[in-house]
């Protein structure tokens, strides 16, 4: 069964990853290797599903790009939950805390969750899904877009 613990674990490193990819795209593909083979998105923009590759490490790079550029600075794992589905199947209810400057260079965090759907595939958590809010909205309601 996967548990809190191993959760929160992965949690932590993804943070990692993603606030070394925020500095340099040279952690691109720590950030892709956390990702299942193939992975579906849902959003208030619509369901995708993807591929990881070189194409998801391309739309990352992008994805990064606008997070530097709108003054993305640090991302932390507030809290994690997990609800269970079998012995290798989770549903991990994560509360991030995003730490962002504006453009009068006023120190802004944003909270937010994402609830990732994660496998254990070959003794490693992956995440094969995830489903978040409209986190467009919310960069513009803080004057980050």
């Amino acid at each position: 069964m996967i548990v809190k613990a191993e959760v929160a674990k992965f949690f932590e490193a993804y943070a990692k990853f993603y606030n070394d990819a925020l500095l340099s795209d040279a952690g691109l593909k720590d950030v892709a290797d956390i990702y299942s083979s193939a992975f579906i998105s849902v959003t208030p923009g619509g369901v995708m599903a993807g591929e990881n590759g070189k194409q998801l490490i391309e739309i990352m790079k992008k994805g990064f790009e606008g997070y530097r550029a709108m003054g993305a600075g640090k991302m932390m794992c507030r809290d994690v939950s997990v609800t269970p589905f079998d012995q290798n199947h989770c549903v991990a209810k994560v509360q991030w805390a995003g730490e962002y400057q504006n453009k009068k260079a006023a120190l802004i965090t944003i909270d937010f969750e994402v609830s990732y759907l994660l496998e254990r595939r070959d003794g490693k958590l992956k995440v094969f899904g995830w489903i978040s809010g409209d986190e467009q909205a919310e960069f513009r309601k803080h004057g980050l877009l």
